[in-house]
């Protein structure tokens, strides 16, 4: 668990990355407080202003272990450091498929960590469930994301003009799809 000041540097392990895939946990709360409110996530997302209190309502609300319809989420752990987190959300089991999310500490940014976690998730998914669909809608501005979902294989789907607003602008997302079927041939 990252300890100090919330204005002090986290130092990560150097490359490549080994991330793990852990349930919530109270010791989760804090980073992940703190990267919600960090300038690439406050950038590229159309965040609701919540308080540390509502923040860990929600997470003690998500799951972690597969079962049907709800909201998951899996925070990403490198070097005993929680860095990030991958969720699950809108699972609907009659149609086939759900949205992915995810949000990283800016520390771990251009490092590969985020493409490993949601690259353990995808494969999680698609072996524990039935679900044929995975969907991600990332806003039109954020190349990073956009480029980490390039390289897991996820098809851009459309365009979405003006679906948002971040930080009181309205903002393109991309729409972006995987097949199950795509993921045997997904580059690893």
């Amino acid at each position: 668990m990252w300890q100090g000041r919330p204005e002090d540097p986290l130092v990560l392990p150097a490359m490549p990355p080994s991330v793990e895939l852990l349930p919530y946990s109270p010791a989760c709360l804090e980073p992940y407080f703190r990267w919600r409110g960090q300038a690439p996530t406050v950038n590229h997302n159309p965040l609701q202003s919540l308080t540390f209190d509502q923040v860990r309502a929600v997470l003690e609300s998500e799951r972690s272990e597969l079962d049907g319809a709800g909201n998951y989420r899996w925070f990403v752990h490198l070097g005993g450091h929680v860095v990030g987190s991958v969720s699950l959300k809108n699972v609907n089991t009659q149609m086939g498929y759900a949205e992915l999310g995810y949000g990283f500490c800016e520390t771990s940014h251009g490092r590969g960590v985020g493409t490993a976690a949601v690259r353990l998730v995808v494969a999680r998914v698609f072996a524990e469930t039935s679900l044929r669909k995975l969907v991600a809608y990332v806003h039109d501005q954020n190349v990073a994301s956009c480029r980490l979902l390039d390289r897991l294989g996820f098809v851009r789907e459309g365009l979405l003009r003006e679906h948002y607003l971040i930080l009181g602008a309205p903002a393109d997302e991309v729409v972006f799809g995987l097949l199950r079927r795509e993921w045997n041939v997904t580059p690893a």
